[in-house]
């Protein structure tokens, strides 16, 4: 489990290393000011910066949705997907053999 490094607002708690569940509890409870976040080799500053889950409302397509398709166009679709690795395959073996 990854910790990540705060500072509490009240100076004589300082700075302290919480999981991240343990992160989320501090700032909902407003009890840090800052955290660091590694991947901006930075510390984030509780009211200024953008925080975890507060993103924008995308309106595009849903790419992570699993759309349940009928049992016969996954297998056309599996059918195709076999034809053209089976095809691609003997194009590959004629173009050794030459």
């Amino acid at each position: 489990m990854a910790y990540i490094r705060v500072i509490y607002k009240k100076e004589r708690d300082g700075f302290d290393y919480v999981s991240s569940e343990r992160l989320d509890t501090l700032i909902m409870g407003e009890e840090i000011s800052h955290f660091y976040r590694p991947a901006e080799r930075r510390w984030i500053n509780i009211k200024l910066d953008p925080l975890r889950g507060k993103g924008g409302f995308y309106q595009g397509p849903d790419r992570r949705r699993i759309i349940n398709r009928p049992d016969e166009e996954v297998q056309e679709t599996k059918t195709a997907e076999r034809n053209r690795s089976s095809n691609w395959l003997e194009g590959l073996w004629r173009d050794i053999g030459k």
